[in-house]
């Protein structure tokens, strides 16, 4: 239902206005002066505010500055109401953000029409907002995990790397795969397969920090990116993600339980690394002598 917050000093008015909403499906909510409404539009996140120009105390005018100017609340559309169309005030309004006015005595079908205007806006307009977020998440982050993709992975990566070189402060890397990732497949199913990434993946997270950049390479491979974190830090991060992930059960779509374990290169910026590129390189080799090894290991330089 949508939300109309009514904002006029005069209880009539709003009463009378409110029999109007309420007849049309509208739930309305009622403000006496400005400061009302400054308080009720935080409570109750109104879809539209119907705001009379003259009040005692906080004007109309103020209130609407006041809307405006706070990013909680200047996208909500604000019709004024003006007993005085030849009124400057309404000019003033206008350019402060207010998106239609009426005037007094209020007629309810050219208020109502100047709603449904100022409704379709507010909505195309979270709409776009919305497609636009869905956009940037579809860019950015691979589909099965969530993590970053590719492509999002190396620039933030890239970003943090040269952050670390400027201000001298460690980076650490880490490549992580799953052993015999294919056998998983073959023996439980690829359904069962994308449920061990979603488990390693989670593993991960609760095992990093907000400022770590997780992301999936491709397949079972994925990496991760440490800013401020040396070497020491990073290999006891490597063992906590293997660890845990090693003593996970899995349950197959069949029912059929299973597990996996983990193999880890772990490595940190070296003075040979031309750029971040290199140290993951590393963390690379270093990952595939983890898996020489006997697998389930991490290993380190």
């Amino acid at each position: 239902m949508t939300k109309v917050l009514v904002v006029d000093d005069v209880e009539d008015n709003v009463v009378l206005l409110t029999f109007e909403l309420e007849d049309e499906g509208f739930e309305v909510i009622a403000a006496y002066n400005g400061q009302q409404c400054l308080d009720k539009v935080h409570e109750e996140k109104p879809d539209i505010i119907l705001l009379d120009i003259r009040m005692p105390g906080i004007s109309g005018l103020d209130t609407l500055e006041q809307l405006k100017a706070n990013e909680h609340t200047r996208d909500i559309p604000v019709i004024m109401v003006s007993a005085n169309t030849a009124d400057n005030s309404i000019i003033q309004a206008l350019d402060l953000g207010a998106h239609d006015f009426v005037s007094k005595p209020i007629e309810y079908p050219v208020l109502s029409a100047r709603m449904r205007s100022a409704l379709r806006l507010i909505n195309a307009r979270r709409a776009l907002v919305k497609a636009n977020e869905e956009l940037e998440r579809l860019a950015t982050q691979d589909p099965l995990t969530h993590t970053y993709n590719r492509r999002h992975f190396f620039a933030l990566s890239e970003a943090e790397y040269s952050k670390s070189l400027r201000h001298n402060r460690p980076l650490s890397v880490l490549m992580i795969d799953v052993d015999l990732f294919k056998a998983i497949n073959d023996t439980y199913g690829h359904a069962a397969g994308d449920t061990a990434l979603i488990a390693l993946t989670e593993c991960c997270r609760l095992a990093t920090r907000d400022s770590d950049i997780f992301g999936r390479l491709g397949g079972e491979e994925f990496a991760l990116t440490c800013p401020d974190a040396d070497l020491e830090g990073a290999v006891a991060l490597a063992e906590r993600i293997r660890q845990s992930c090693e003593e996970l059960t899995i349950d197959a779509p069949d029912g059929k339980p299973f597990s996996m374990t983990l193999s880890i290169g772990v490595t940190t910026i070296a003075a040979e690394d031309n750029d971040f590129s290199h140290t993951l390189q590393r963390a690379d080799k270093l990952l595939y002598q983890a898996k020489a090894l006997g697998r389930n290991r991490s290993v380190s330089c």
